[in-house]
């Protein structure tokens, strides 16, 4: 079940429960600005405009890494970690209709993001949630987007890296795994979390912007949690979480150990 924001419609974010909390891995200043250059895993904003996509960014969070896997692995874990703010820009861009834009005139949307830092050694894994807060009228909202990064190469993690199995059956297993608002799901009618969770989807309004997957993890010191948000209001944002040690059979035995070393 995806709601889409359409015309009438724009986004306000549904904030994940726990601080948007950061540390430094490499004992640096937690905190920068864009332009800091703290080493280690910092939690960075950004106000830039983009005036073709009609969005202004404030104190937009994203991760940022400095000194941590080595120039090149940094500068592809930074991208990765900028792709929520990145893909919210484009997105706002693509869905704005001639009469918003109109309504609009001058004013831009507002893009915000806040993250939640998971784990934060060799593999950084984060939460991002978004918030548009539109120049014309109309409600909704936007997804939080889990990124994890393997900071020793700067390849983003996937569900498909990360566990055994993402077929039906794989993915069934996970869920039955995992602990959480699991009769709200039900009443919701989202059925069994099938492959097609893990899959970008194409958005009709959006001028060939997909949205992101329905389902992502986000690794932290407690265990993993498996996060599904999509764009719109309607039975769009859930968190369900496990310890490692549940789903220890599901992940790969190569990651599970670094997650578990990650994680002390």
């Amino acid at each position: 079940m995806r709601a889409r924001v359409t015309a009438g419609t724009a986004a306000a974010a549904v904030l994940l429960t726990g601080a948007a909390g950061c540390s430094s891995s490499s004992g640096g200043d937690a905190r920068a600005d864009a332009g800091g250059d703290a080493r280690g895993v910092a939690v960075a904003t950004d106000d830039t405009v983009h005036a073709a996509q009609h969005v202004k960014l404030k104190g937009a969070e994203y991760v940022k890494l400095t000194g941590v896997g080595g120039a090149a692995a940094d500068a592809a874990s930074n991208k990765a970690l900028r792709g929520p703010i990145e893909w919210a820009v484009r997105w706002t861009g693509a869905t704005m209709q001639a009469e918003q834009k109109a309504e609009c005139k001058d004013r831009d949307n507002v893009v915000q993001t806040k993250v939640r830092l998971g784990l934060q050694k060799d593999v950084v894994s984060a939460a991002n949630a978004i918030q548009m807060i539109p120049c014309y009228e109309g409600e909704g909202a936007l997804p939080t987007i889990p990124v994890t990064v393997d900071t020793r190469t700067g390849k983003e993690i996937t569900p498909a890296d990360a566990l055994k199995s993402t077929d039906a059956a794989g993915l069934g297993r996970l869920f039955d795994a995992l602990s959480g608002p699991k009769q709200d799901w039900k009443e919701c009618d989202l059925g069994s979390l099938g492959p097609d969770a893990l899959k970008p989807s194409a958005a009709d309004d959006a001028g060939g912007v997909e949205e992101p997957p329905a389902a992502g993890l986000l690794f932290t010191r407690e265990g993993v949690e498996l996060i599904w948000s999509t764009v719109g209001t309607d039975c769009n944002d859930f968190t369900f979480t496990a310890p490692y040690a549940k789903v220890r059979d599901l992940l790969e035995p190569g990651l599970l150990k670094r997650l578990q070393d990650a994680a002390r």
